[in-house]
């Protein structure tokens, strides 16, 4: 009567939005989340990585954390060489766990960041163009004022391109720890 409902084909949820479609099916966002970069993958493949991440996670056994006050956190196991990364200081289920050897690259981007432009001296130089010049004066001195640009606030987000053999994802973080981008460096040196 209202139309068909809407349920993932990858674990079955209800979906109260329009799934997201890949070769064979819609599936819910959750369930994107470990194929962001595969848009022409399987529903059985999507299931496979979550089942083999399930798996990661269970023998996932972090000994190391890097963190700075207010940053997100990459917990490290290095018995296992895996690591994953998380906003908060617990993994949650849909953690995705990663060996070292499946990070393909990594950057950090800026996101709502300004760009502001001041204009410094124009009244002065206006002011001592007209004195001298007149009119014409005023408008030559105003434009040759020094003007400097600065980029201001915005936050960083660490994306991690990830490839986990049949599907690939991309994995982010807001406020990355400071030594993310040392172990990172370490862990693709290894490769």
């Amino acid at each position: 009567m209202f139309g068909k409902k809407n349920v993932c084909d990858c674990c079955g949820l209800k979906l109260h939005v329009k799934p997201i479609q890949i070769s064979d099916g819609g599936i819910c966002g959750l369930c994107n989340t470990i194929c962001t970069n595969s848009p022409m993958t399987t529903v059985s493949k999507v299931r496979a990585a979550w089942d083999e991440n399930a798996k990661r996670l269970q023998n996932f056994n972090p000994n190391m954390t890097v963190t700075n006050l207010g940053c997100g956190y990459i917990f490290i196991d290095t018995a296992n060489k895996m690591a994953c990364i998380s906003n908060q200081k617990k993994l949650g289920p849909q953690s995705i766990v990663f060996k070292f050897s499946e990070l393909e690259e990594y950057r950090i981007e800026k996101v709502g960041e300004k760009t502001v432009t001041k204009t410094k001296g124009g009244i002065t130089r206006a002011v001592v163009g007209g004195a001298a010049f007149g009119l014409a004066g005023a408008i030559v001195g105003a434009s040759t004022a020094k003007q400097e640009t600065v980029k201001k606030g915005g936050v960083p987000i660490l994306y991690l391109d990830l490839n986990f053999g049949e599907v690939k994802t991309t994995v982010s973080i807001s406020n990355p720890p400071f030594k993310a981008t040392e172990f990172l460096n370490n862990i693709i040196d290894e490769q």
